[in-house]
């Protein structure tokens, strides 16, 4: 399964010097002051991120319980009153990285001190069978952010390609993201042991739980230019999936859901057009925590009977 997030977007920002809001990178050398902000969270602790925002949608999408905004180095400046920033300078697949390892460097001492700045997005989707050397690639940037940033995080979202050259002792990632997309175009229902079966990979490779973050599929293919492999998932279905995520992986550092906005060949219809899916994210979100930490979670390995993922009559919800 291969479907690309903001990258797709941050790339053509970075060519075109803004699409969807998002700007082109500054300088390394150029400054922005850091300000003291308070990032209010709901009671679990986890922060909420979607993927692909307007800086136009970012109050409304704080209205709904999301805490963290996915943004460029020279955007954490703008982000609304209590948001964080989970700052984009990363590659998709086998693609270039947005900054050199000298400028990212710079980069990262320049935002260290910033309270506003959650961590950095790596990478969307590397595929180390393909391109050997993006592991090495993310691990320099990874030891970057822990030298001059140590109390930011290194993040790079992964997929159902091979994850173990990616173990934590390869890349020095802190946090990755998980990607099923359970919901596809070719039936009505959603595959309920996608979940389980994605967890279960990443911890096969090395990955422990703690480290991992769900990506919440809220994306749809009916309206976009490319792919029709997946099908914007119903009110019901989106929070049996949200079920699923919670029994294997209740106290995450912070969820995705991807996509919010629209990329015209991979995410059309997504969580924008969608007012009953954003209801549900907005339970999500600002919920109290509903699990106690020392609760333990099901074993995630290959799942037979996971909880179901049930297709609701009456179509997509805002498609």
């Amino acid at each position: 399964m291969r479907t690309h997030h903001f990258a797709a977007v941050a790339a053509v920002a970075a060519l075109a010097g803004g699409v969807f809001g998002y700007l082109v990178h500054p300088s390394s050398g150029s400054a922005e002051p850091a300000v003291p902000v308070a990032a209010p969270t709901h009671s679990s602790g986890t922060l909420h991120v979607a993927l692909n925002m307007p800086a136009s949608d970012r109050a409304r999408a704080g209205s709904l319980g999301f805490t963290l905004f996915d943004v460029g180095p020279g955007e954490v400046g703008s982000l609304p009153d209590g948001g964080r920033a989970l700052v984009w300078v990363g590659n998709t697949t086998c693609g270039g990285f947005d900054l050199s390892a000298d400028d990212f460097g710079s980069t990262v001492r320049r935002l260290a001190r910033d309270p506003r700045v959650y961590g950095w997005y790596l990478s969307d989707e590397p595929n180390p069978a393909e391109c050997p050397g993006i592991v090495g690639q993310i691990r320099e940037r990874a030891d970057l952010i822990h030298r001059y940033a140590p109390g930011q995080k290194a993040f790079a979202s992964l997929t159902d390609w091979t994850m173990t050259p990616l173990e934590p002792s390869a890349t020095h990632l802190d946090l990755i993201g998980l990607d099923p997309y359970p919901c596809r175009s070719d039936t009505s229902g959603c595959d309920p042991k996608a979940v389980g079966t994605m967890v279960a990979q990443a911890e096969r490779a090395g990955f422990a739980r703690a480290m991992m973050v769900p990506v919440i599929q809220t994306f749809g293919q009916a309206c976009s230019s490319g792919e029709k492999n997946w099908r914007l998932p119903t009110s019901g279905q989106l929070t049996s999936l949200l079920r699923q995520w919670d029994a294997l992986l209740p106290h995450p550092a912070f969820d995705i859901s991807y996509s919010w906005g629209h990329q015209s060949d991979w995410a059309c219809p997504t969580l924008a057009d969608s007012p009953g899916l954003q209801q549900v994210m907005k339970l999500h979100n600002t919920r109290p925590s509903h699990r106690p930490p020392s609760s333990p979670a099901p074993p995630p390995t290959d799942p037979t009977t996971p909880p179901s993922c049930p297709a609701t009559p009456g179509g997509q919800d805002g498609a």
